[in-house]
């Protein structure tokens, strides 16, 4: 899967170029080396969920199976979005609630949507939106019947603009707070619909 997008307008300060556009693909592995590092800076420095670390890079041990989904301008990682398969030994979701507590069956079509992050300079942009598209098409086109995340309570409006309902439990990690989300995948395919207008574009 691979994508060509015009991309969104960076700070004026930034380049005067001609604009680029995004490209939304598979991460390389070059690319998950700079999205370790970004993590960091969002997960540790800025938002303190983790503790900040000497080497300046985060990883768990769900990147041995997980797939990231990058949106690049000019070559750059600017946004990215981690999905888990139903083939993991383990989701995210684990180490905050017990399954037996969540309405919903984790089966072989259950996939995890998570740590959907845009760098600085991007936010306010299309990509996490077009990200969260990419992300359903990924489980909808690999046999996923069910999505589900925990979305940042500050962001948690652009999970439910795509689709995805609360449960009625929030968590705790570090200094932050999230929301148990899920939802059918023929039910995010019926709220994509209000993203033509952006897929168009």
């Amino acid at each position: 899967m691979q994508t060509e997008l015009p991309a969104p307008t960076r700070d004026r300060s930034h380049s005067s170029r001609s604009p680029s556009r995004i490209q939304l693909a598979p991460a390389t592995e070059r690319d998950r080396e700079a999205i370790y590092r970004i993590r960091h800076e969002v997960f540790a420095r800025e938002l303190g969920q983790h503790s900040p670390n000497h080497a300046g890079r985060l990883r768990d041990a769900l990147d041995d199976f997980n797939l990231y989904l990058v949106a690049k301008v000019e070559g750059e990682v600017a946004a990215f979005v981690s999905l888990t398969p139903p083939s993991a030994p383990s989701y995210s979701m684990d180490k905050y609630v017990a399954r037996e507590r969540l309405p919903f069956a984790f089966d072989g079509q259950l996939y995890e949507v998570r740590l959907l992050t845009v760098t600085p300079a991007f936010r306010g942009s299309e990509l996490a939106a077009l990200l969260m598209y990419a992300a359903f098409r990924w489980i909808e086109a690999h046999g996923g019947t069910r999505m589900m995340a925990i979305g940042r309570r500050e962001v948690v409006d652009l999970y439910l603009r795509g689709g995805l309902e609360p449960v009625g439990m929030a968590v705790q990690s570090g200094a932050v707070t999230y929301d148990v989300l899920q939802a059918p995948v023929p039910a995010v395919r019926e709220r994509m619909q209000a993203f033509g207008g952006l897929l168009d574009r």
